[in-house]
């Protein structure tokens, strides 16, 4: 079982910013790093897990109704009351491919699902460290699908026998919610050939349990 850290290493740094990212790259323990995908206004990618600014920088605006230079100059204010900057896609996979990790890319929300062209010919370059692109948007992994042999993964919370066959169709395995994990969903999903991944786990009897149900993937908060 592979443990990726949800959102980077967040007891050291703020979540999805760069110290937090560089926190994970450095723990061993970690085989990939998870982050959260948006595009801005001028159809940049940015990191950042709410639409919103205001949880972390007291700011009502949305992010995709920013350019990414106006992001630039926005800081984000952690509990340990230092400041931090919205990471660019590129300055995320760079820590990854500096320290051998795999990013795992939560698509969030894009403005046209068109630029999906533009997400995998910036991942051109990062190849190498076999990229995850997973989302609770069925919809941008069909057209991923049709575009590249990259690995995907629906999130998901409920699984259903529509589901079932449209991944199977399209190759697109489950990262489900650790509140579904049981010993006969999980067979099934294996069962049928899915790669399974639960997210997100932070305590030791539900860690425990994925590792004894052969969970391939497991995103964790803790170090």
């Amino acid at each position: 079982m592979k443990i990726v850290a949800h959102r980077g290493k967040t007891n050291q740094a703020l979540e999805n910013t760069i110290e937090a990212f560089l926190a994970a790259a450095r723990d061993h323990q970690f085989e990939g790093i998870e982050c959260d995908v948006y595009s801005t206004i001028d159809h940049e990618f940015v990191i950042h897990h709410d639409h919103h600014l205001s949880r972390l920088a007291n700011d009502d605006r949305l992010i995709m109704d920013l350019t990414y230079k106006e992001l630039e100059n926005i800081n984000l204010k952690g509990i340990d009351g230092n400041l931090y900057k919205i990471p660019h896609l590129v300055e995320f996979l760079n820590i990854c491919k500096n320290h051998q990790k795999r990013p795992i890319i939560e698509i969030k929300k894009l403005h046209d699902i068109s630029l999906l062209h533009n997400l995998l010919t910036l991942l051109d370059d990062y190849m190498d460290l076999n990229p995850m692109i997973i989302s609770f948007d069925l919809n941008y992994l069909k057209y991923l699908r049709t575009l590249s042999n990259i690995d995907l993964y629906i999130l998901t919370t409920e699984i259903t026998g529509q589901l079932m066959y449209d991944c199977r169709v399209n190759e697109i395995n489950f990262y489900i919610n650790k509140e579904s994990v049981t010993k006969d969903l999980v067979d099934v999903l294996k069962n049928k050939g899915f790669m399974v991944g639960v997210f997100t786990v932070n305590d030791h009897d539900t860690r425990v349990l994925c590792e004894k149900l052969k969970v391939d993937y497991l995103t964790t908060d803790q170090s």
